[in-house]
């Protein structure tokens, strides 16, 4: 999907380490079963963002992809709702979980735009080519673009907001960075902190935007 190497490598390191936390994160002993599956959410995502970096990811299937992560936007949703008082109607539970349902539907989005069966695909030019999008990725830095101007116009949007969120994430990340570690106990004081978690976030949100921006 990205044809200019050395962001096709920026991005695989940035999705595959926010993967890799995710996991750990599924794995990590005292954590609820709720906790674990938007973890494990998260870590699929970043796999599956590694394969869209890579021409070989293009052939997965996309069907798939859009109802997971379709389940996982509604998981995040359904969460919050459940999680706020019945008593007392709360809004923060649903503001927390918004970012990750925005996500969640973002890749169910991508997915569906890249589905090749409601596409049909053909050589054209000497290039690959399928309706709605553009296949030729003539000397661009992404290997494909949208053509429909809709779905430019959702992408964009997309990858704004995207960008937006890995930037509140990031400036989260850093606050409790300086707050977890005043003494400067060093990488793993960070990791165990509740810095990691918005930071990994931040690169998740911030690849996906980078990979949005690609599609128009």
């Amino acid at each position: 999907m990205i044809s200019a190497t050395g962001l096709r490598w920026i991005l695989t390191a940035l999705f595959a380490l926010a993967a890799l936390y995710a996991l750990w994160l599924v794995v990590t002993p005292g954590r609820t079963v709720r906790n674990r599956v938007g973890h494990f959410f998260h870590a699929l995502m970043g796999v599956l963002m590694v394969a869209m970096a890579w021409p070989w990811g293009m052939d997965l299937p996309t069907g798939p992809q859009t109802v997971v992560f379709s389940a996982g936007a509604l998981w995040f949703a359904a969460v919050a709702i459940l999680s706020s008082s019945r008593e007392e109607w709360r809004a923060a539970p649903l503001v927390t979980a918004l970012p990750h349902v925005v996500m969640m539907a973002a890749m169910a989005w991508m997915a569906a735009a890249m589905d090749g069966s409601a596409m049909a695909s053909h050589t054209q030019g000497g290039g690959h080519h399928m309706e709605g999008m553009d296949m030729s990725g003539s000397g661009a830095a992404g290997a494909m673009s949208l053509t429909g101007l809709g779905q430019q116009w959702t992408a964009g949007l997309l990858a704004a907001l995207l960008a937006a969120l890995g930037l509140v994430w990031l400036a989260q990340a850093f606050d409790r960075g300086r707050s977890a570690a005043p003494d400067g106990s060093g990488t793993l004081a960070f990791l165990r902190s509740e810095a990691a978690e918005p930071a990994c976030h931040a690169m998740m949100a911030t690849g996906m935007a980078v990979m949005f921006v690609l599609l128009l």
